[in-house]
């Protein structure tokens, strides 16, 4: 699967940094009738219920963890960063990164983390800063660090553009003391080999129910560019197709498998909500075999029950596309 990493493309990062907050029309109804939905499953109401518990609900997410690995071919040493700002706690930053063969070096540390705990609100967000620095074991090749620092200074800019708008929300809703509200959000690197940096961002939201989120952002490290899916791909390759074929499959094989899980898909009474492609700005991650992670939100293309979902893709499914 090396070929997954040998990518030089050109890609429109305007494009790429969308604001993931802000739901379609069709995800809000999606959202609202599934709470209205009679026929869906103890499970799914138990986890409601869970979702509307108020405060109690607030400490467990407080302690909830997202999935995933940190992965690479060295050892992973570890920083710590102390910044003082208003309204920000004191508490220390990390920074965790690991050092590459080849290519730039890419750090990720916390330049900023927002607490807020009270009766009926609490927030814990870390604000994520991509560094770059100078990679003594290898020569560098001044055009792609150019591309490098480029790309992560809009990196971070869209970071902080998000943790911003976040934290406004929050204190907006703080102040209005209508309800109990909780916002968590943990920063996390869970690729970075010689030639790959990805990024993912896990939002929480708790406000009467809940809504998980993720924002992934990549560097090619060969190109210094921001990648997308697209860029995995031979020029003008179908590849959304094969992904969500091969998605539809995994889909079906697990309703088969376990009356627990429930995905709008082949649904005759809601077609409309039915899963039918993959997105052009799709998130996805390569996990530690080098094979394309497609990420879906909560809701996305399920009920609230099933929470965050993923499909790793099947090899032979993209071989005969993959550049």
């Amino acid at each position: 699967m090396a070929k997954l990493y040998e990518m030089c493309n050109e890609i429109n990062s305007d494009e790429l940094l969308s604001n993931r907050e802000d739901l379609t029309q069709e995800e809000k109804d999606k959202l609202l009738a599934n709470f209205k939905e009679s026929k869906e499953s103890g499970q799914e109401k138990s986890d409601r219920q869970e979702k509307t518990a108020g405060q109690e609900n607030i400490k467990k997410k407080k302690h909830k963890k997202s999935w995933g690995s940190y992965i690479g071919k060295v050892a992973v040493a570890a920083a710590l960063v102390i910044l003082i700002v208003p309204n920000v706690s004191a508490n220390a930053a990390y920074a965790m990164s690991q050092i590459p063969l080849l290519g730039n070096v890419i750090k990720m540390i916390t330049v900023r983390e927002y607490n807020y705990d009270s009766d009926r609100f609490e927030a814990n967000i870390k604000e994520a800063k991509l560094v770059s620095e100078e990679n003594e074991t290898a020569k560098q090749d001044p055009e792609v660090k150019e591309k490098t620092d480029a790309s992560i200074q809009t990196i971070n800019e869209d970071i902080q553009s998000m943790t911003d708008r976040l934290i406004k929300q929050f204190e907006a809703d703080v102040e209005l003391d209508e309800s109990y509200g909780g916002v968590y959000v943990n920063p996390e690197v869970i690729t970075d080999t010689d030639t790959w940096f990805t990024v993912r961002i896990t939002v929480t939201q708790v406000a009467g129910s809940g809504m998980e989120y993720q924002y992934f952002y990549h560097i090619d490290k060969t190109t210094g560019e921001i990648a997308t899916l697209k860029d995995l791909f031979k020029d003008g390759a179908d590849y959304k197709t094969a992904i969500s074929d091969d998605i539809k499959k995994q889909m079906r094989e697990q309703m088969a498998a376990d009356e627990n899980v429930i995905y709008w898909l082949d649904d005759e009474e809601v077609p409309e909500w039915n899963f039918q492609s993959i997105k052009d700005d799709q998130n996805f991650y390569l996990d530690e075999n080098g094979q394309i992670v497609i990420c879906f939100d909560e809701y996305e293309v399920g009920p609230g029950s099933m929470g965050l979902v993923q499909f790793t893709i099947d090899p032979d499914a993209v071989a005969d596309i993959l550049k």
